[in-house]
């Protein structure tokens, strides 16, 4: 992560993580703009994202959603989830989600800080089996293999990518044993 004072990375409570939402809603916003699969289509608004990340409230509340924010001064400049599974024969299973840096601020580690952050905290937790998937060939499919997360498989035709055109999705799995 780069060296400054002023940019940091927490976990997010219930209340923090409400307080957060418009700029969450922000960084899809950004990432939609900039081509990225964040479930989204070109023209995504800031209400419509704040409606996404709205809807995982209760999850956060719950602790089965824990997210994880890069703030630099007080401003999300980037974020992730780590969902934990709930059923009876994976409590060692979570998946990661919502990997987004703002455009502005990415090449600067701290996409790979927030996975380190999210990897750690599951490994404390007994979680050792994490999952998430990606646009094939992309930037993020790139990133992810660097980070030594293992292709389970592509799914054809997964989603519509920002421009509404079919992409396919690759499918990663890491042990953090």
């Amino acid at each position: 992560m780069p060296e400054s004072p002023a940019l940091t990375i927490a976990e997010l409570d219930a209340g923090s993580y409400g307080a957060a939402i418009p700029d969450l809603a922000a960084l899809i916003v950004d990432a939609v703009a900039t081509g990225a699969g964040v479930n989204f289509l070109e023209g995504v608004t800031l209400e419509e994202a704040a409606g996404w990340w709205r809807a995982r409230e209760g999850d956060v509340a719950s602790g089965r959603t824990t997210p994880f924010v890069a703030f630099e001064d007080g401003r999300v400049v980037g974020s992730t989830l780590l969902v934990r599974s709930v059923n009876q024969n994976s409590p060692h299973r979570a998946e990661i989600g919502k990997v987004i840096v703002l455009g502005s601020h990415r090449r600067r580690g701290l996409a790979s800080a927030l996975m380190r952050t999210a990897e750690d905290r599951a490994r404390a937790e007994g979680r050792w089996l994490l999952v998430l998937d990606t646009v094939s060939g992309s930037a993020a499919d790139a990133f992810y293999r660097s980070l030594g997360w293992q292709e389970t498989g592509v799914v054809p035709n997964y989603a519509l990518n920002p421009d509404g055109q079919p992409w396919a999705a690759t499918f990663f799995w890491k042990d953090l044993r």
